[in-house]
């Protein structure tokens, strides 16, 4: 099982309407996501999850294990990008 990954200490997010918003405070950028995508981010601010739990959040609202699995990982990809992401694990360091 991989390392849990929590949002950067830099981030804010905000929730409207089943969608969020993640800010990265020190220079502005934000990420925004979907209902699905909220549901993710909500477990990452909640201390941390690890990739698993994340494809497993994924299937449990529908998706099949494959395509969960690489929906997380280039969801994860994106957040790391933008610095949004913390964890030895996270997908920048593989």
């Amino acid at each position: 099982m991989s390392e849990p990954l929590r949002l950067s200490p830099d981030a804010a997010v905000a929730e409207l309407s089943g969608e969020a918003v993640v800010l990265h405070v020190k220079d502005g950028r934000y990420f925004s996501a979907n209902g699905t995508g909220a549901a993710l981010l909500r477990r990452l601010a909640a201390g941390g999850a690890t990739r698993e739990t994340l494809a497993d959040e994924l299937v449990r609202l529908g998706a099949d294990r494959a395509r969960a699995t690489a929906d997380v990982e280039a969801w994860l990809a994106r957040l790391v990008a933008a610095r949004l992401l913390e964890g030895a694990a996270g997908p920048a360091t593989r």
